[in-house]
């Protein structure tokens, strides 16, 4: 029988909606900021909120034509901006550019064929997505290259690294100490010695020093025991979540054997995949995963690290794959999820999308001392709401979230928008 970790507790007191009335709205209720969009939950930041001379939010997805799009609307005017950072370039949700703020206030932004190229490029001006300077191609090794996850690191001169799915399928990184001009030669950071395997990854850091890697075996669809690993480099090492030495950047790449489980999947032989990884205000790990008991019964999990030790809750059923497929059809990734992601500047806040009935609807979970409470975004919704993504704040100290809400097949085959929500805490 199934039984919660902790208690949870179902209550609408703890938080107040800043764009409706009640919590209890349809996903359409809320506001469209893009009518054909998609995104899929890795290449990270794949939405930022900036406060300059603006207040706006930035977000990038794929649309039904393939095209590379990046938005930005405006949080005090309402005013929404788009520019097609590359037309046509595959029907595939796995090409969702990833943002990079840099010092100047000028946007960095990544992109990847799924299986193909990496391209980069920087808008002219800072705050503004309208004027571009011409795309590049990286000429990175590999033609099975995927995702991108970049971050920059303060105390190393802003030197930003991007992360990526490499060619042989191991997780690669490369860096730039001229604001992306030039890249350093490719480095492979995992290898598995298993061509099988094909690690995903899942980034964070705290802008300063310190860059937190999660990361699994490989696909749970391909792993039945699909296990959950982290470590975190910081001053040019890599270390396990305890802080033991693993490898310096000349020693790599690193085994995933030698790197320290979150979670191990082979004790109970059920699998799991990355969600979304944080930082708390002590720079402690924080992660949100599903585990897949049946691939019917998908389960989300929230562990973190505490006391020198993972802690590890089971927060509740998410349903079963978020695809829709006819009857008699067979589902192709029976593995995703509704979605489940943190708030970066709180992680005791998650928002995740789970089934009800036949529809995924999207709440927000608070984790309390002794349990969780719960708020419900969307509520009775005809269409399903699904990949929350959360933006950051806003100057009223609201937390702006993002999700796909509509008919969702396959990450080729799609007719989702992107909707959003401002909520405040008390």
């Amino acid at each position: 029988m199934f039984k919660m970790r902790l208690k949870v507790a179902i209550v609408i007191l703890g938080f107040t909606l800043a764009v409706t009335a009640s919590a209890q709205t349809k996903g359409t209720d809320h506001t469209l900021v893009a009518d054909d969009a998609a995104w899929c939950w890795f290449s990270d930041p794949r939405a930022v909120s900036y406060q300059g001379v603006h207040e706006k939010i930035y977000y990038g997805y794929i649309n039904s034509k393939g095209d590379v799009v990046i938005s930005a609307k405006d949080l005090g005017t309402g005013k929404i901006e788009n520019f097609v950072l590359h037309s046509a370039l595959q029907i595939d949700d796995h090409n969702v550019p990833s943002i990079l703020f840099l010092p100047d206030g000028r946007l960095l932004v990544f992109y990847t064929e799924h299986n193909g190229r990496f391209f980069i490029r920087k808008s002219v001006n800072p705050e503004d997505i309208t004027d571009w300077e011409p795309e590049r191609i990286i000429p990175f090794k590999g033609t099975r290259i995927t995702y991108s996850h970049p971050v920059m690191l303060e105390a190393e001169k802003n030197r930003i690294y991007v992360f990526w799915r490499g060619s042989d399928w191991s997780p690669t990184f490369s860096y730039s100490d001229d604001l992306g001009e030039t890249w350093s030669p490719e480095i492979i950071l995992i290898d598995s010695k298993d061509t099988r395997n094909r690690p995903y990854i899942k980034v964070v850091s705290d802008g300063i020093s310190r860059i937190d890697i999660a990361f699994t075996d490989g696909h749970p669809g391909v792993e039945p025991t699909n296990s959950l690993y982290h470590m975190y480099y910081e001053k040019g090492i890599f270390f396990q979540t305890n802080g033991d030495h693993i490898a310096s950047v000349e020693q790599l790449p690193i085994l995933r054997t030698n790197v320290r489980k979150v979670y191990d999947a082979t004790a109970n032989q059920v699998r799991s995949w990355i969600q979304d990884i944080a930082l708390d205000k002590d720079n402690r790990p924080v992660l949100v995963y599903a585990r897949y008991p049946e691939a019917t019964d998908h389960r989300y999990h929230y562990a973190y690290w505490n006391n020198g030790k993972w802690s590890d809750e089971e927060l509740c059923r998410a349903g079963g794959w978020m695809p829709i497929v006819k009857t008699g059809e067979k589902i192709r990734e029976p593995h995703y999820s509704g979605g489940i992601s943190l708030d970066h500047d709180n992680p005791s806040h998650v928002y995740l999308s789970r089934e009800i009935g036949q529809i995924f609807e999207i709440e927000h979970w608070c984790k309390t001392e002794n349990s969780w409470q719960v708020n419900k975004l969307t509520e009775r919704s005809d269409l399903s709401n699904v990949r929350p993504y959360v933006v950051g704040r806003d100057s009223g100290k609201n937390t702006v979230v993002l999700w796909m809400s509509g008919v969702y097949n396959h990450y080729t085959k799609f007719k989702t928008g992107l909707r959003m929500a401002r909520v405040r805490y008390n």
